[in-house]
């Protein structure tokens, strides 16, 4: 878990670059990275009709849900981006909560 922490610090954008930061969350290999995606990307997760069992999704720590064998998440970025409360400027506490970290 250790490890893990310390490879998500290292992942940092901007909050005014339009994009989306897809992390895989406790991969079964360590040859899954964080991507990050241009905010016009679609993604879609489909698990195959001939999987071997159902997987899970969860998004925020949230509640999980079960996904069956065919079915699909579709990711995407909201048009309603998320408002922030900033100390100062976005840019100087960003750099700032970056140094500190």
């Amino acid at each position: 878990m250790k490890y893990l922490l310390t490879y998500l610090q290292k992942m940092q954008v901007h909050p005014n670059v339009p994009c989306m930061l897809f992390t895989p969350i406790c991969p079964h290999s360590l040859s899954f990275r964080p991507v990050i995606l241009p905010d016009s990307a679609q993604l879609e997760l489909k698990i195959p009709k001939d999987a071997r069992s159902n997987a899970w999704v969860s998004f925020d720590g949230k509640r999980r849900q079960q996904l069956s064998r065919g079915d699909a998440v579709r990711i995407c970025m909201s048009p309603h981006p998320l408002p922030t409360v900033n100390k100062c400027d976005q840019t100087g506490d960003w750099f700032h909560s970056s140094s500190a970290a």
